[in-house]
């Protein structure tokens, strides 16, 4: 994906207040020091405003970097993640290395990486619909109540299987190595395009993922008279669902862009150092003792 020249940048927040404003206040001084026009932007205060950036910077964890990519991706504005959370998978950079970043950002020492999205809608009873869109994944749960839902699950229109579950996982690549992991999912390759379905806590044996290609639709139908029962986007935003409604998942026509700094890291380092990826564990827990 060819690079476009970086004069107008942002750097999104999700707060105000504490050592996360305190460096983002900090990046903006730095950037303007390097030529560049910066912008704070905080969630929930406006969108984009008038123009729309050249470059975001996102401070913070994984939380903040997905609420980013909700207002950034329909633009095609790359994202660098500057890890301050816990887990800080979709993070470029650590919070100590912001000015290497800059200096490469405007250097033009860096690459943009494409990552396909979801994108769901919500049909209810009344024929009224709810669209959003999703980089990780679209998650129907049963909400706070500790009792099974079934789920019916068709491909293309094709019907594959009534789930009696904690709920459904429709995960993308980047988001293989979230929720959809702790499911039971397979780690997928970021760059790859496809979808991956997982039942949560299923009560039968024959439930397992499934991947499917981009191309397909995926429609969940709840069959399951239970309050609370929700759709979530991203673990950000939440629909609630009904008896007899319906989801629709299928790719969305917009991808989010993220930046990767030169020399790109592999993305098997990142599963190694993010989820201790072939580490004994054995061997931590001898050295702590």
């Amino acid at each position: 994906m060819e690079q476009r020249l970086v004069k107008n940048v942002h750097v999104f927040v999700r707060r105000k207040n504490g050592l996360v404003s305190e460096k983002a206040q900090e990046l903006v001084l730095l950037l303007e020091k390097k030529g560049l026009q910066a912008t704070l932007v905080v969630e929930g205060e406006g969108g984009i405003g008038d123009s729309v950036p050249d470059f975001a910077f996102v401070i913070g964890g994984d939380g903040t970097f997905l609420a980013a990519c909700h207002l950034y991706a329909p633009f095609r504005v790359p994202l660098l993640g500057v890890d301050m959370g816990g887990l800080g998978f979709l993070a470029e950079v650590s919070v100590e290395e912001m000015d290497r970043a800059t200096d490469q950002i405007v250097s033009g020492a860096f690459t943009l990486e494409e990552r396909m999205m979801a994108h769901c809608r919500v049909i209810h009873e009344d024929g009224k619909e709810e669209e959003d869109f999703a980089l990780n994944d679209v998650v129907i749960y049963r909400g706070p109540f500790a009792q099974m839902i079934r789920l019916s699950t068709y491909i293309d229109g094709e019907f594959l299987a009534s789930f009696p579950a904690d709920g459904l996982i429709v995960a993308t690549p980047t988001g293989s190595s979230a929720y959809s992991l702790s499911a039971g999912g397979p780690v997928v390759f970021p760059g790859l395009e496809l979808f991956i379905v997982t039942p949560i806590c299923a009560h039968t044996l024959y439930a397992r993922s499934i991947v499917l290609p981009p191309s397909s639709c995926i429609q969940v139908v709840l069959e399951s008279l239970k309050e609370g029962t929700m759709v979530t986007l991203d673990g950000q935003r939440g629909y609630a669902l009904r008896k007899g409604e319906r989801i629709m998942v299928y790719r969305s026509p917009f991808s989010a862009v993220l930046a990767r700094l030169l020399p790109e890291r592999p993305f098997y380092a990142l599963l190694r150092n993010k989820l201790s990826w072939g580490m004994d564990i054995r061997k931590r827990v001898e050295q702590e003792c």
